[in-house]
């Protein structure tokens, strides 16, 4: 009898342990650490973490559909609860780098005028001090070529063609010519994206000739030009520079101006002057980049 009762207890002990550790059993999360849901049905719904595993060798944290997506770079870039697709460039809103030229070297944002590959032609007229001459009519054509990092090559050619005083005898005009070429090169620096300071340095020949007055020349020297490329706003660029040369009849020294406007994504018009010890050029032509 007493062992009956003894059983009768012991089972009503169990029954009562059972019915107080349910509710708190019902409502723990089964896996330690794992996020909870308190406003979900049931006051508390739990879901299990992601545990941490390897993606490549290397470890990676558990994802969770509260937060968002990985950043870049990071070893995981899979899809997301989130973003069910995998990471694309822009996807997410990411700042991304200015532009960058074919070298790499990163360009004023937006579509940059302050390249170093280019083409240039156009008009010139040259206005030789002193009163012997009277202007002169002609072309210049220019091709800047980029190399890597920071440097470039550049070559121009320019001629030009007018007319003299009258001789003493006053029975023709001394027609004459001139005609200049460089070759060089330089490299640049960006001050900012849209401030470059620009060094040349090369070889410059110039030819003129002069019928019925028997006046002609030929020389040729070393030129360095200093000079600076600013983009102003997305369609105006301004340069000044300064070109010093070991030259003896041509000009020896130049201060020159100038301004680019855009009038398609890849060509601009080009207005500019330039100031020498011995003529004076207006330019007006047009600029090809690529």
């Amino acid at each position: 009898m007493a062992i009956k009762l003894m059983k009768a207890v012991f089972t009503l002990s169990l029954l009562a342990l059972a019915c107080l550790l349910w509710p708190a059993a019902a409502h723990a999360a089964p896996f330690p650490g794992a996020p909870s849901y308190p406003g979900a049905t049931g006051g508390g719904y739990t879901v299990p973490a992601a545990g941490a595993g390897l993606y490549n060798g290397q470890s990676v944290a558990p994802i969770s559909p509260t937060l968002p997506p990985p950043q870049m770079g990071s070893p995981y870039t899979g899809p997301t609860m989130m973003e069910p697709t995998a990471m694309q460039p822009m996807s997410y809103g990411y700042p991304q780098p200015a532009p960058a030229n074919s070298w790499g070297i990163q360009q004023a944002a937006g579509v940059s005028m302050l390249n170093y590959s280019y083409i240039e032609a156009g008009y010139r007229y040259i206005d030789p001090k002193g009163g012997a001459y009277n202007g002169s009519h002609g072309l210049g054509l220019s091709l800047v070529m980029d190399l890597p990092t920071i440097f470039f090559l550049k070559g121009s050619f320019n001629w030009t063609s007018g007319s003299g005083t009258k001789n003493v005898a006053g029975v023709a005009n001394a027609d004459y010519s001139l005609s200049t070429i460089t070759i060089g090169g330089g490299a640049y620096m960006a001050i900012t994206q849209k401030l470059h300071f620009v060094g040349e340095v090369g070889l410059v020949y110039a030819n003129f000739d002069a019928d019925g007055i028997n006046r002609s020349y030929t020389d040729g020297g070393i030129y360095i030009r200093p000079s600076l490329r600013y983009q102003l706003v997305d369609w105006l660029e301004l340069q000044a520079g300064a070109t010093v040369s070991s030259t003896s009849d041509y000009d020896s020294k130049i201060i020159d101006f100038g301004g680019y406007f855009r009038v398609l994504p890849q060509l601009d018009v080009h207005l500019g002057a330039d100031f020498g010890d011995a003529t004076r050029t207006l330019k007006a032509g047009a600029r090809l980049r690529w």
